[in-house]
């Protein structure tokens, strides 16, 4: 008999400007497997989906327009890209049950549009907030709970919810991805320690029944 939850997968994503590599994770917290790689795209050149960088060069007025009709475009192009890849799950016979979306570094409120515009360190934090929220939202939109993790500690974070040792985690993610095949860089590995995460950190993703929602952070890293 399959171990309980064993056929259930946690999908984590690691974003950029106008894309995200995604990561589904399977099979029991301390031999976890590599279910499928994707990619989710929200805009094709960076033209596109720089649009704060873009906003510095409007008024105002239409730099808000211009971001907000933006990020209801990027959010539909990234709920039709993750259905996609969880319909593809469900055909092989898994049950996607969780998003894990990678943050970056230590976040603080973004002050006004106005702000943002005249900092260009502020326009890179916007629109990675932008891209993380845009993953998060989609990723609810096709019934995934969907939490936001730190970029920092995540092996440690998984050593911790497993019961591993950091060495162990970092041996079985290197095996992991081997056995999966290219891309294998840093946006696959961060993408699956997150979805490693909330396949061993929340009930639902293991298996072990009902659980409270995952948290949903609209952008903001959590400080733990």
């Amino acid at each position: 008999m399959a171990e309980p939850g064993a056929n259930r997968v946690v999908i984590g994503f690691s974003c950029h400007t106008g894309w995200a590599a995604a990561v589904a994770i399977a099979g029991p917290g301390d031999a976890p497997r590599v279910a499928a790689k994707g990619r989710v795209t929200m805009a094709t050149t960076f033209a596109t989906g720089a649009v704060f960088h873009a906003g510095q060069g409007l008024p105002l007025a239409e730099a808000e327009s211009f971001i907000r009709e933006s990020e209801a475009r990027f959010t539909g192009a990234a709920r039709s890209a993750i259905e996609a890849f969880v319909d593809s799950l469900r055909d092989g016979g898994l049950v996607p049950v969780a998003s894990v979306v990678v943050a970056g570094g230590a976040a603080r409120p973004l002050p006004a549009l106005e702000a943002i515009l005249r900092s260009h360190p502020l326009v890179h934090s916007a629109e990675g907030d932008l891209y993380r929220r845009v993953i998060a939202r989609a990723s609810e939109a096709c019934a995934l709970p969907v939490t936001l993790v730190p970029a920092r500690d995540l092996a440690s974070r998984v050593a911790a919810a497993a019961r591993l040792s950091e060495e162990r985690v970092l041996s079985i993610l290197a095996e992991a991805g081997k056995a999966s095949g290219r891309p294998w860089a840093k946006d696959q590995k961060d993408a699956a320690l997150a979805a490693w995460l909330g396949l061993v950190a929340d009930p639902i993703a293991a298996g072990r029944g009902a659980s409270p929602r995952l948290r949903l952070l609209r952008g903001q890293p959590d400080r733990a």
